[in-house]
């Protein structure tokens, strides 16, 4: 079984994956990766291939189905994927949530990032709301899910007062639980004793 790992905008995706690579041995399968692919083979740009999927579908669909090909060969490798949770059947099926405000200030201290600058926190936090609401409407009309529904994962883990390494251990620990035992919707909110649902952009099934 492998684990399909998706989340928040700032919920501390790649550092989490980087930890179950070096430190557990797990290999990531990244999405970015096989888009990477796509344009060596076109012999293309990874810019000009996101400009041509803007009109061509296909490339999409391309990306799609060597997730599920890779998602019916691989076993015990974690795919970081927008997606994959919806592609790959077998899998444990993670998401990773961060507050608002959190995934804010991250995003605006992370200077790694190439695609995304605030000037403040205000400006970040309404970037990162436009923008997921976006991929929303995006992935509805591209596949008909709610890609921010609760009930569509097997783990929901809060990151917001969380290290990485306490994260990629309560994954760990859950993915162990769920192999023995599955289980649907199980919501983890780690270190923390007061919650406010309204700070998330996420639909909890209450």
């Amino acid at each position: 079984m492998n684990i399909t790992l998706t989340g928040n905008l700032g919920s501390g995706k790649t550092n989490i994956c980087n930890i179950l690579e070096k430190e557990v041995g797990f290999e990531i399968i990244k999405s970015g990766e096989l888009f990477r692919e796509i344009a060596n083979e076109r012999k293309i740009s990874v810019v000009e291939l996101n400009e041509l999927a803007k009109s061509d579908k296909s490339i999409d669909t391309m990306l799609d189905e060597r997730s599920k090909v890779l998602g019916d060969i691989k076993t015990d490798s974690v795919f970081d994927s927008r997606m994959g949770w919806f592609f790959v059947s077998d899998s444990f099926k993670v998401f990773l949530l961060v507050e608002i405000k959190e995934a804010a200030k991250r995003v605006l201290n992370d200077k790694s990032r190439k695609a995304e600058f605030y000037k403040d926190i205000t400006e970040a936090e309404t970037g990162i709301i436009t923008r997921s609401k976006m991929e929303r409407s995006r992935f509805k009309e591209l596949y008909n899910v709610d890609y921010y529904n609760q009930k569509n994962y097997n783990l929901i883990i809060d990151t917001t007062n969380a290290t990485a390494d306490e994260v990629a251990d309560t994954i760990l620990n859950q993915y162990c639980e769920f192999k023995k035992s599955p289980f649907d919707s199980k919501i983890i909110f780690l270190n923390k004793t007061k919650i406010d649902k309204s700070n998330y952009y996420f639909d909890f099934a209450d």
